[in-house]
């Protein structure tokens, strides 16, 4: 009967959210009750993750650069622009879900790419990280308010055939709304889609199998590079939908909801879409290969493979799946997936392209900024991720390990001019602040001699 119950509710919250006919309210009222036994199995899974969220520290220089001239040669500090392209995860669907009635809502705000309603002490998103780099950084997205320059185009539901659509449709957003700052910008577009073909490639090989995602991935980098300038392209394998059954261990509620959104986790075997993955994969490396061999003399576009999220399993917690990374509906990621996923893929943007990590148990809990490192600060590429080499004139502006402010690097022996520099303003200023004003004291000339105000929040941050 509880299984029943569940799976009727499942049924009527995927199919039937815009039905007329609303089921009896005692079968809610039960229903409701047996969807809160996974919500509070789920919620004793979060309170028992003891680590941190976001990045509570930051202390990265920024160095001071010329516009870059080359995607090999393109620091964190150079981005204008984040966006993303994808399916439901990238949107954030279920999140921070709360209720029954709340699973199918999108909370872009917290998404791991273009996440903005969250702060980098709160939450690590792409885009909060790229900021403290790029303090005029646009493409951040919000639960309250869709902003002008929100650039995550990705739609819930999405295939990866509906792909190229969604690149042409960003190519169209990014010229209108960025003008002439357009063809200067450079973008740093995410792109995280197949879930939804895995999910349905029991159904139709031909529309759902790897040569159609192959095919729809090199249409939709052919429109970014044909359409879009100055890009970093950052493509995520589609995560194993089969690793989600582990949640089945844990509740009940997970195997009939999984029934309904990706049923074909029950039809096919671990084994099968291990092999159905490695295509999708195989074909993934291809076609960016491909891409890569064809703009090897371009200095404008690329495109990486991103790892990060690749899962084997469910990372455990105690001897458990721990279903604390999974949204209310058992299938998105919570928002602490998301702060993992910012982190494991902020790692591996300098990491060579042929050696990135991959989130694993110890991901869960990592609370240390990576900085772009010294000997090459630079997101790497298939070109830069061997031959490597700093700029040869890198300026920073320091951020003091436990501190705030911020300094130039300069040579020691400038510090005392800098003193006596110091000193005589101070003197000017307490011997104008006595001074009686007189006629032949204009008020421009006491403006001049009042201190600058100087906010380096405003500059630099």
């Amino acid at each position: 009967m509880t299984r029943f119950l569940i799976l009727f509710v499942v049924n009527f919250l995927v199919f039937g959210v815009n039905s007329i006919i609303a089921p009896p309210k005692e079968i809610l009222e039960i229903s409701v009750e047996i969807f809160n036994d996974w919500k509070t199995v789920r919620k004793d899974f979060m309170d028992s993750m003891k680590h941190p969220m976001g990045l509570p520290h930051f202390n990265c220089s920024r160095p001071l650069l010329d516009g870059p001239t080359s995607v090999h040669q393109l620091h964190p500090s150079q981005i204008d622009v984040v966006a993303a392209l994808g399916d439901s995860v990238s949107v954030a669907q279920s999140a921070k879900s709360s209720s029954i009635l709340d699973i199918f809502e999108q909370y872009p705000g917290v998404s791991f790419v273009t996440g903005d309603d969250v702060a980098l002490n709160e939450q690590s998103t792409l885009l909060n990280m790229f900021r403290k780099f790029s303090p005029r950084i646009k493409g951040g997205s919000s639960d309250r308010i869709r902003k002008f320059y929100d650039f995550n185009l990705a739609v819930a539901g999405s295939f990866s055939h509906e792909l190229p659509a969604q690149a042409k449709n960003l190519a169209r957003v990014l010229k209108r709304k960025l003008g002439r700052d357009n063809s200067n910008s450079w973008k740093f577009v995410n792109i995280f889609i197949g879930h939804n073909d895995l999910c349905n490639i029991c159904k139709n090989e031909t529309l759902y199998g790897p040569e159609s995602f192959g095919d729809s991935i090199k249409t939709a980098l052919s429109i970014i590079h044909d359409s879009i300038p100055n890009v970093f392209v950052n493509v995520m394998p589609p995560i194993n939908v089969q690793i989600h059954s582990q949640a089945h261990k844990v509740s009940p509620f997970c195997e009939l909801s999984h029934k309904q959104t990706c049923s074909c986790i029950f039809d096919l075997n671990e084994k099968e879409y291990l092999d159905i993955k490695k295509q999708f994969d195989d074909k993934l490396k291809e076609v960016v290969n491909e891409f890569n061999d064809k703009s090897k003399d371009s200095k404008n576009f690329t495109v990486v493979i991103a790892p990060a999220m690749d899962l084997k399993s469910i990372p455990l917690l105690g001897e458990k799946p721990n279903v604390g990374l999974l949204a209310l509906d058992c299938f998105h990621l919570s928002p602490i997936a998301h702060d993992v996923a910012a982190k494991q893929i902020w790692k591996g943007l300098f990491e060579p392209v042929t050696k990135k990590s991959v989130t694993d148990q110890l991901s869960v809990g990592f609370d240390r900024f990576v900085c772009p490192p010294k000997e090459c600060p630079f997101l790497r590429t298939d070109q830069n991720s061997e031959n490597c080499e700093p700029p040869k004139e890198l300026r920073s502006l320091q951020i003091i390990p436990g501190n705030t402010t911020v300094g130039l690097d300069m040579p020691t022996f400038f510090l005392p001019f800098f003193f006596i520099i110091g000193t005589a303003s101070i003197l000017l200023f307490v011997r104008a602040s006595f001074r009686r004003p007189s006629s032949e004291f204009s008020d421009e000339r006491q403006y001049l001699l009042l201190p600058i105000r100087a906010d380096l929040n405003d500059n630099i941050f």
